[in-house]
């Protein structure tokens, strides 16, 4: 995931010598992450996003990267740690209000990446898996002058699903952009 975190990160430098309908944004908010069969995995955490995006009139298409956390518990005499990042792509739709303030939906797929280690007294198992997810956003973006925006927005995705658990997520984030 270090090497997606690089790639978008160079992506964001070289297009901001373009100079046609790129952007790139940042967003940190708080996420609850729900374990359906591990309640002492549920925890609310500051969610940091990065994201290259092209506009195409009033939809944007974005790739980003996600860091969801690291969520500790002990369950049946284990103790579990769970490492979630992702890598997504989204598809919003811009309402045109001829206004400073612009509302958006939503949807979003991502690849996420489970780093799961569980510990007992004399042993440990450590296990990578990434599943497929999906979301729902809904926000608006606050023209700030031509070239900067604020961004809040509200999300709900969910990370993915094993054998007896569905991961959620529910958030809200609020970042910074920049149309190049």
């Amino acid at each position: 995931m270090k090497k997606s975190l690089l790639t978008v990160v160079l992506g964001a430098l070289v297009l901001s010598t373009a100079n046609a309908n790129w952007y790139a944004e940042a967003d940190a908010g708080i996420s609850k992450t729900k374990f359906t069969s591990y309640a002492d995995l549920n925890k609310t955490k500051l969610e940091p996003r990065v994201a290259v995006g092209y506009k195409l009139g009033n939809v944007r298409i974005a790739g980003d990267y996600t860091h969801h956390g690291k969520f500790s518990g002990n369950a049946a005499g284990q103790q579990n740690t769970t490492k979630i990042q992702g890598v997504g792509a989204s598809v919003l739709y811009d309402f045109n209000t001829n206004s400073s303030i612009e509302p958006y939906v939503g949807a979003r797929i991502s690849a996420n990446q489970f780093k799961i280690t569980n510990r007992q007294l004399s042993s440990f198992s450590d296990n990578n898996e990434t599943k497929v997810g999906y979301g729902v956003v809904a926000g608006a973006k606050y023209k700030l002058d031509q070239k900067w925006y604020a961004n809040g927005g509200v999300e709900y995705n969910r990370l993915g699903n094993f054998d007896d658990t569905k991961v959620n997520n529910y958030g809200a984030k609020v970042g910074l952009g920049y149309e190049f």
